[in-house]
């Protein structure tokens, strides 16, 4: 008796979410539709993603107007010290010319 209640209510449920108010929903399983609507929809939420996380580097990135300006001084120490280690090891003879530059143009500002 209660699986048929069951059945029934399951029944009632989806073919109340294959009415057309619901066919639009934008984060649906997908029951009853085709697949170009289910992509259109993942390459627009992409997109929505896509723009908050380049306005939140605009913000936060590199020169940005929110970004902690310690953070940027600390870059800026800490990639004084690798070039002159690099410099030191080049001085002593302990790594080659080719791997000075290499090195020192990854440490360019």
């Amino acid at each position: 008796m209660e699986f048929l209640d069951i059945y029934h209510f399951s029944t009632q449920m989806f073919d109340f979410l294959n009415s057309p108010e619901w066919r639009a929903w934008p984060f649906n399983s997908g029951y009853g539709e085709k697949i170009l609507p289910a992509i259109a929809r993942l390459v627009f939420v992409s997109a929505i993603m896509g723009v908050i996380l380049l306005f939140l580097r605009l913000l936060f990135g590199p020169g940005g107007p929110l970004r902690d300006k310690e953070m940027d001084e600390e870059a800026r120490i800490e990639t004084e010290q690798e070039r002159a280690e690099v410099e030191e090891l080049f001085a002593k003879g302990e790594i080659s010319e080719l791997d000075y530059k290499a090195r020192m143009k990854h440490l360019k500002d």
